[in-house]
């Protein structure tokens, strides 16, 4: 009987020390890990993978209403200062 409490005793001491051991590890994983994505995302915004290539296209369908609104407010202007 005092062979599976040694037995037990000493696992759990083990697992213990090999836990820490783990967490280390991971700890050290994670932050490589987190350095590489870190500079995919460096490259990648150096490379224009971010670049709004989708709003210029559409600029132009609404560029008259963006005309007619500035014309306005310069009308306006213009009738406020007489």
């Amino acid at each position: 009987m005092s062979y599976f409490v040694y037995l037990r005793e000493t696992i759990f001491v083990f697992l213990i020390q090999v836990g820490m051991s783990i967490i280390y590890m991971l700890l050290a994983v994670s932050v490589f890990v987190a350095v590489g994505f870190f500079i995919a995302f460096i490259i990648s915004v150096r490379k224009g993978q971010y670049d709004d290539v989708y709003t210029p296209s559409i600029r132009m369908l609404f560029e008259d209403e963006l005309v007619k609104k500035t014309k306005q407010t310069k009308t306006t202007n213009i009738k406020n200062q007489n």
